[in-house]
């Protein structure tokens, strides 16, 4: 009989809630198989920080959230400072969540990927055609997103924040909408964060989840 075995790097590693720059220690030292056990339990499970003071509000959120976007409250997570309290990317390496801190929310769902991917590119095609014209502040974004996303798509994930939010592109456009009466919503409820913003990132399965947040935790480790 074998027993379980663990990276070495994480032998001692104790803390159910690390901070960003334990995050980035464990990713730096541990290699690959360290960064793929960190994405899988402490960045996707268990209750944020940003919650610590009532997670019943956190439960509460998710329940909403899944039933505005007609999935299971297991398939909505948050990411970033307000998972683990600071930051573990490179160049915000230890910065606390507050007051104007984001809120980075992930979803896992084939459909809602499949259909965030048919708004951008319906978006793409209306851009490249000149169907849709970007106002001053959106042009240099735009022309960013139009190669940027893609990419993503490739590694099976897509930011909605990508998509503009007009009726043309509909779950975009829902779903963005519902960013802003989250953080609305947070305003009035009491032991909670309030954040200025919310955005979601979409997974087309867990596998992609664990994939590129190990990427991710890789990459941001390598540079500190």
């Amino acid at each position: 009989m074998t027993p379980f075995s663990v990276p070495p790097s994480m032998e001692t590693f104790t803390e159910t809630r690390p901070s960003g720059r334990d995050v980035l220690a464990i990713a730096y030292e541990g290699g690959p198989d360290a960064c793929e056990a960190l994405a899988r339990t402490w960045i996707t499970e268990g209750i944020p920080v940003a919650f610590a003071e009532c997670p019943a509000v956190y439960d509460s959120m998710r329940v909403w959230l899944a039933a505005e976007l007609s999935i299971h409250p297991k398939q909505i997570g948050l990411t970033g400072s307000a998972r683990f309290g600071s930051s573990f990317v490179a160049c915000k390496a230890g910065r606390p969540f507050g007051p104007r801190s984001d809120l980075d929310f992930f979803v896992v769902s084939e459909a809602l990927f499949t259909a965030y991917c048919d708004d951008f590119c319906c978006w793409r095609t209306d851009y490249l055609s000149g169907r849709a014209t970007p106002r001053a502040a959106e042009e240099r974004y735009w022309k960013e997103n139009v190669k940027r996303v893609p990419k993503n798509i490739n590694r099976r994930f897509i930011d909605v924040k990508m998509i503009p939010a007009r009726p043309q592109y509909q779950t975009a456009q829902r779903t963005l909408d519902l960013m802003s009466r989250l953080v609305a919503k947070l305003k009035v409820t009491s032991r909670s964060p309030s954040p200025p913003k919310a955005s979601v990132r979409c997974y087309e399965s867990w596998r992609s989840v664990v994939k590129q947040m190990s990427i991710s935790l890789a990459l941001v480790g390598a540079q500190a």
